[in-house]
């Protein structure tokens, strides 16, 4: 039946395949990536700022994390539980080079997610979400901790900056230099793909 077929092929596209990325990808992949750009500027914004504006600018970072804590971390677990769809047209090497940049982004993500409210709490403070949700720690204040923290995160946070900007790029190469499908599968599902060929 036509109509059965079509239901099914829309609902193919809310997933990843082999070959592509469905739409549950896409949305995640576009939406994380405005957050953890806007994070990122906010948290620079933090360190040369007088202390006045430094405590604002930290709630600010404080409240867009802790409300975006779970999509970003269901984000992490869907492409862990997914894998990397092998593009058309993109060799084995480049896909496991990918892969490999992907997958320590979302390392570099993970130490993140982890280390923002351990650095709150061990600086006996209450994590608030724009002061409609207070999460209060679990422990007290700790400088031990504290200084911990902040090396986890301040360096995880330039580790995936690094990498992001190596993703920015790869993508412009293949945009510019490349015939294969690398950009248009994070925009639209596309069709299934014929099996990429073992290199």
């Amino acid at each position: 039946m036509p109509g059965k077929s079509q239901k099914q092929d829309a609902s193919s596209r809310l997933y990843d395949s082999a070959e592509i990325y469905g739409w549950i990808s896409i949305l995640l992949h576009w939406t994380t990536t405005i957050i953890v750009i806007a994070l990122w500027f906010i948290g620079m914004s933090i360190l040369d700022a007088p202390s006045e504006e430094a405590n604002e600018w930290r709630q600010l970072h404080i409240s867009i994390a802790a409300s975006a804590w779970l999509l970003i971390f269901f984000r992490i677990i869907w492409r862990l539980r997914s894998g990397h769809p092998h593009v058309r047209g993109q060799s084995v090497f480049i896909h496991r080079v990918a892969r490999f940049a992907h997958y320590g982004m979302l390392s570099f993500l993970a130490v993140m997610l982890l280390s923002g409210p351990l650095l709150v709490w061990s600086s006996g403070k209450q994590i608030s979400a724009f002061d409609v949700l207070v999460i209060s720690g679990p422990f007290g204040e700790s400088e031990t901790l504290r200084s911990f923290a902040w090396l986890l995160h301040s360096n995880a946070s330039l580790f995936l900056f690094v990498l992001i900007l190596l993703h920015i790029g790869g993508a412009l190469k293949h945009l510019m230099f490349h015939t294969d499908e690398t950009i248009i599968r994070m925009i639209w599902p596309g069709r299934q793909n014929k099996p990429v060929a073992e290199e």
